[in-house]
């Protein structure tokens, strides 16, 4: 059999195994009409989470370093799995030889093969690069408070000079949570460069530089016009800011608000990843579960 020309890839660490193990097994149990081999970078895995990880046929590799910074050393013995952020920009590298990157953090999961097999053949016909934004009708936090804005605000603000983010400021932030590329796209060298460019003007790296690859990522797209699909926010569910209802019928996590459509990526991006909700269930009641992979 040949060797797929498209490639999902994660990074994990031990502490983010329960969460990875889910993803995975979605990739795995989802029937996707595109053949894809799954890459995960190393980030802080230990040999019997690595063991774990290989039994579904994903390549591992350890994290490499891009490109050095001021305070580096300090930081990554502080929080060795930062190299998942700096690494992002250079899957490429990583995992040479594929056509199209898909690039999922550990704490998402594929419910359906709707967004990763459209993103897949979308980038595989296009440089643009596939990605979800952080707006939605559903996303309340954006329409009834001005905090998300604020948090953008403050994040650019701690990383880029005062001109650069009033020119792109308040464009509606890109999660790099779920993205897609062909291997030609000029997204990779402008993203990284852009990452370079941040953290090697800090003279030390704090925790207002944990969303700096986002950042970089949007600052490099919105500032050099560079080619972009913006995906359905079902593609990248942010729970965070939208608790999916429960279809208990097709048990599945669907949107809170009419029409009901299926999430097909569901990103636990909240602190407690792994918390219990008390979820709406579609034709009423209420349904207590995380928002984990629960297939068996």
């Amino acid at each position: 059999m040949s060797k797929p020309q498209q490639i999902v890839v994660t990074a994990c660490n031990d502490l983010y195994l329960p969460l990875a193990l889910g993803l995975l097994k979605s990739l795995r149990e989802v029937s996707f009409s595109t053949p894809f081999d799954i890459g995960v970078i190393d980030v802080g895995l230990g040999d019997e989470t690595k063991a774990r990880i290989a039994a579904f046929g994903a390549i591992i590799v350890p994290a490499q370093l891009h490109f050095d910074y001021p305070g580096r050393a300090a930081w990554e013995e502080h929080n060795f799995a930062y190299r998942a952020m700096t690494s992002r920009p250079f899957l490429r590298e990583h995992f040479t030889g594929y056509q199209t990157y898909l690039w999922i953090d550990a704490d998402a999961w594929a419910q359906t093969p709707d967004a990763i097999d459209t993103m897949l053949a979308g980038a595989a016909n296009s440089d643009a690069l596939h990605i979800i934004s952080e707006i939605d009708r559903d996303y309340t936090p954006y329409f009834l408070s001005s905090q998300p804005w604020n948090y953008h605000f403050k994040w650019y603000s701690a990383n880029f000079p005062r001109e650069s983010v009033a020119a792109i400021f308040p464009r509606p932030m890109l999660n790099s949570g779920v993205l897609t590329m062909h291997t030609s796209s000029p997204v990779w060298k402008a993203w990284g460069d852009t990452l370079a460019y941040c953290l090697q003007n800090k003279p030390v790296i704090t925790r207002d530089q944990f969303m700096c690859d986002q950042l970089s990522l949007n600052m490099a797209v919105y500032t050099q016009g560079l080619p972009l699909k913006v995906m359905p926010a079902e593609y990248n569910w942010l729970s965070l800011y939208a608790t999916p209802m429960w279809d208990a019928e097709r048990k599945l996590f669907v949107r809170p608000t009419p029409p009901r459509s299926v999430i097909s990526i569901l990103h636990l991006t909240h602190e407690k990843k792994l918390r219990e909700f008390d979820l709406d269930i579609v034709g009423g009641g209420t349904y207590t579960r995380t928002l984990l992979n629960q297939t068996t």
